[in-house]
């Protein structure tokens, strides 16, 4: 999972092109995640070894399972890379990477099939509302962020 988000580290050193994806990526998927937070807070629902379903073969505190963080985090930051054409390759292998790991989390007993299945809708749904009402508002942050990056690593003189 660390790989993922140093994929966004990675992208934001290739180009200006790639400090606005890894930016918009890292916003969205943070609000996936918040959203993530409030879900479980207000739906508590156990996860397969607190039901005594199957075998738990990693330990993992009994909080909420729905929906699966390690899953919203792959997948917004898989999502909202992919709306750039530039980074569609590397986006379906973050989308596969999530899958893959969603496919284990329920492997070894800590999520339902159905926790995964919502983080990709969680996840969808909140990258697509970030894009389409809330990441013009963020572009002034992102230039500041990109000036101080360039003054204090010399970049761009």
């Amino acid at each position: 999972m660390v790989i993922v988000p140093l994929c966004l580290l990675a992208l934001w050193f290739t180009s200006s092109r790639g400090q606005a994806v890894a930016f918009h990526a890292a916003l969205a998927t943070v609000l996936a995640l918040t959203t993530n937070l409030l879900i479980s807070l207000l739906w508590y629902h156990n996860r397969p070894f607190a039901d005594h379903l199957g075998l738990q073969l990693i330990a993992h505190v009994t909080d909420s399972s729905f929906p699966s963080d390690h899953v919203t985090l792959m997948a917004g930051i898989g999502f909202a890379i992919g709306r750039d054409k530039t980074y569609r390759l590397l986006a379906g292998v973050i989308l596969t990477l999530s899958a893959l790991t969603g496919w284990a989390r329920v492997y070894v007993g800590v999520h339902y099939p159905f926790d995964i299945l919502g983080a990709y809708l969680v996840s969808g749904a909140v990258v697509w509302g970030y894009f389409q009402w809330l990441s013009a508002r963020f572009t002034p942050l992102l230039n500041g962020l990109i000036s101080l990056e360039r003054a204090v690593l010399h970049r761009g003189r």
